[in-house]
């Protein structure tokens, strides 16, 4: 295939990816080589070159402040309290490899969101999308609230004003409706399978779903409500949690959606930010088991090849 000079989309990923995280529990079927993984392929497919890889530096604390509250910070620094709170397994009680694990994903999402804005292009972070976490505790294998702070920080600078945060994980995106719920700039839209809260807010679609819905009742929900936000909110930018666990051969999630499908509704998101001329940040947010790196992998193959994206968007 032909590789174009500027590519269609970009790529955020650092070896710090790697460290760090060895789960238990309900979380043993997480793989943290997917993103490895995906990357390599696009390598190796000739769909991207390592020069259009974008390597991040990792959050600062004055970062992770903007949303986390001081007390919840230094609880984070005590690697006992995060192997209780994650069930990940940690080498001794002074290993902190997991706190770094997550402030380098944190910052790849920081630099995809500031990167999107300067390149014109989606950027894709090969991690992130911790929609769980909020600002006193860590829930759901979601230690820092990359999306949240990324925003903040954008915000702050008067890169943007309004945001909007398309969640279609399996589970609810709880942590960012709690935290932007009194957030008019803000909206935060999740449709998922696995209600963890009920928030009221003008800026927020909450949407849940059966776990047997049919892949044609699915697209068009996600259609059909996608349209109908953008009608009455116009982002500055998009950030879109690609959730893999809808997809039927997830390992924990119980949802009937086929791959074709996950494919469809990933180019109709990224579609609508691009024809609407509306900077999107992509997160693979949850996903499980050996084959759960195919559903993001198939997302930024299709995003890299004109080819793919006409036929699938």
């Amino acid at each position: 295939m032909k590789f174009f000079r500027r590519p269609l989309a970009y790529i955020v990923f650092s070896s710090e990816y790697l460290i760090g995280v060895s789960t238990y529990g309900d979380h043993s079927s997480f793989d943290i080589y997917k993103y490895k993984r995906i990357r390599d392929k696009l390598i190796s497919e000739k769909l991207i070159k390592a020069k259009n890889i974008l390597y991040p530096k990792p959050c600062s604390y004055m970062d992770i402040k903007k949303v986390h509250l001081p007390a919840y910070i230094r609880k984070i620094q005590d690697p006992i309290y995060v192997n209780s709170a994650l069930k990940v397994e940690i080498n001794s009680m002074w290993d902190n490899t997991v706190l770094e694990y997550y402030r380098a994903v944190c910052g790849g999402t920081i630099l995809a969101a500031r990167q999107v804005l300067k390149l014109g292009k989606p950027v894709f972070n090969l991690g992130g999308g911790f929609h769980h976490a909020q600002p006193d505790k860590a829930e759901g294998f979601c230690l820092l609230n990359d999306v949240a702070i990324a925003v903040k920080i954008l915000t702050s600078k008067g890169y943007i004003k309004k945001t909007l945060i398309i969640d279609l994980d399996y589970h609810q995106g709880n942590g960012n409706t709690l935290i932007f719920k009194d957030n008019p700039d803000v909206f935060t839209f999740s449709i998922h399978a696995d209600h963890w809260v009920t928030l009221e807010s003008e800026s927020n679609q909450d949407i849940l779903i059966p776990s047997d819905i049919t892949d044609a009742e699915y697209l068009e929900l996600v259609k059909d409500r996608l349209e109908s936000i953008l009608l009455k909110f116009t982002p500055d930018i998009i950030f879109f949690i690609a959730g893999s666990d809808p997809y039927i051969e997830d390992a924990l999630a119980d949802m009937q959606i086929s791959r074709e499908t996950m494919l469809k509704r990933n180019m109709y998101v990224l579609s609508r930010a691009i024809s609407g001329k509306i900077p999107i940040v992509i997160l693979p947010g949850g996903g499980y088991g050996e084959k759960s790196w195919e559903i993001y992998y198939d997302f930024i193959s299709a995003s890299l090849n004109k080819k793919s994206y006409d036929e699938n968007k």
